[in-house]
């Protein structure tokens, strides 16, 4: 039989029962060690306490969802001003209350119109990079395909060496360097444009390959004559445009007709 945690009384108790229980303010308390936290103990207040603490939380978490889509630092200013004209006489300083309600109006549509640029500048910057890539990759294509050469092997080199810049209201394809100078055509200053750096490229020991019928060697070299490979270069490939023609018609008389 389980022992009762609390008596009124030791009447018709076991004489070896009666041992267990200590009487304390006119009632008889089971006598219990503590054993590793384990105690005999009144939890009523505990219970007490605990139920008024859930009720406080949920009370809270009610208040806190109500509330959850307001920005705390807003709403402390927006009280702060609320006080603020209420401490007002509307008849002495109406023009002060007007001020300050224009000011809260002001904020309010340049936090908005701040927004707004921010997202159309966002816009603006990506179709920017759109065209940009557009008018590289549609002149790299058409200067390629003209020069008889890879698209897909050669256009991301090209991409890497072009860039284009805003001149006079318009977009324009610009050749660079590696270290993102603008290349020079020519000793008159003349800046190279993408058919010239195609043109370059296709002259190059790295890029040659990627040109039909080019007639570079896996060393760069120009095939002899011996070989039935193509004729010698001849002209200047690193002139002007006109002389960078002409070197081409003399090497690829076939392309020229």
């Amino acid at each position: 039989m389980a022992l009762k945690a609390i008596l009124a009384s030791l009447d018709g108790i076991d004489d070896a029962v009666k041992a267990f229980y200590v009487e304390k303010d006119g009632k008889f308390i089971l006598d219990v060690e503590t054993v590793e936290g384990f105690a005999l103990e009144d939890v009523s207040g505990l219970k007490t306490a605990l139920g008024k603490e859930r009720t406080a939380r949920e009370n809270a978490e009610r208040l806190t969802a109500a509330f959850k889509d307001i920005d705390p630092a807003k709403a402390k200013e927006a009280l702060a001003k609320v006080e603020e004209w209420g401490s007002l006489d509307p008849s002495k300083e109406a023009d002060k209350i007007a001020n300050s309600k224009f000011e809260a109006a002001k904020a309010q549509l340049l936090e908005k119109h701040t927004g707004e640029l921010t997202s159309r500048d966002d816009r603006i910057g990506h179709l920017t990079k759109t065209v940009e890539s557009l008018l590289i990759d549609q002149a790299a294509t058409a200067a390629l395909a003209e020069a008889k050469g890879s698209v897909d092997l050669l256009l991301p080199h090209v991409r890497a060496h072009t860039r284009v810049k805003e001149i006079d209201g318009k977009f324009v394809v610009e050749v660079v360097d590696k270290d993102g100078n603008a290349k020079i055509a020519d000793s008159k200053g003349t800046p190279m444009d993408i058919k010239g750096l195609v043109a370059e490229m296709r002259q190059s020991d790295t890029f040659g390959r990627a040109f039909e019928g080019n007639g570079q060697s896996g060393t760069g070299k120009q095939p002899g004559n011996g070989g039935g490979g193509l004729p010698p270069a001849k002209g200047n490939f690193g002139g002007t445009r006109e002389e960078r023609a002409a070197a081409i018609a003399a090497k690829f008389p076939d392309l020229a007709q």
